[in-house]
């Protein structure tokens, strides 16, 4: 089969697989994951699904394109839904959602890097996939249920005392640097820091604050901070 056809299969596929998850989403009511039988039966089939697939058809299934569809395209536009609705609920669910959908999405930079073999890199994106749609297909709800009996009971108000320590700091630094008259050679002096520190400092910042943030967002009982994070 040439190149041509492949790539042209491989689409088709991920939007069959984007129009499935679509529409069980739409016709499968939501209840809440707390029937603990459809995980089992979940997992399963998540199982079946990745390891028994021959890798001529996972090939065409279990790409880039599919698992960015369902972990990231399709969460957008629900999200984006959710942010919309007066219904606190769903907003808390879905922040929850992004929260551990991006560090699947840093996670899968490094496991790529380090796969070798095709079908093991195949059996790494079929879990990915439906890693991704556990956590909010109808009758699984996982980021809901993380939610519920992880992030709001015991992760949040841990972490509020340290979300508010950061952000004094962090205003304190925005400050410093606005009140700097020589931006300049700020700049300068943060490219001559050693590779290390720069990237410990853009971690710290980029990274590390926002997910603290989002954690205590979750756990509090305001919607704007969920909109927001």
């Amino acid at each position: 089969m040439s190149d041509g056809n492949s790539i042209w299969i491989k689409v088709l596929c991920s939007l069959v697989v984007y129009a499935v998850v679509a529409s069980c989403y739409k016709f499968i009511n939501q209840n809440g994951g707390r029937v603990w039988k459809f995980h089992m039966m979940y997992l399963a089939f998540a199982i079946c699904a990745v390891i028994l697939v021959p890798e001529s058809i996972a090939c065409y299934i279990y790409t880039e394109l599919t698992v960015t569809l369902v972990g990231a395209v399709y969460p957008v536009y629900r999200a984006t839904k959710a942010a919309c609705t007066p219904f606190e609920g769903d907003d808390k669910e879905w922040l929850q959602y992004w929260m551990l959908g991006g560090v699947m999405f840093m996670a899968t930079t490094w496991v790529d890097d380090v796969m070798e073999e095709d079908s093991a890199d195949q059996i790494w994106r079929g879990t990915l996939l439906f890693s991704f749609f556990w956590l909010y297909f109808p009758l699984t709800c996982g980021a809901l249920l993380i939610y519920e009996k992880i992030t709001a009971p015991y992760l949040g108000p841990c972490f509020q005392p340290l979300q508010r320590k950061m952000s004094e700091n962090i205003i304190i630094m925005y400050q410093t640097l606005a009140n700097a008259t020589h931006l300049y050679f700020l700049w300068i002096f943060f490219m001559i820091l050693p590779a290390g520190s720069k990237r410990a400092i853009a971690i710290v910042v980029g990274t590390v604050y926002p997910c603290v943030s989002s954690i205590t967002a979750t756990a509090t009982d305001d919607i704007d901070d969920d909109t927001v994070s």
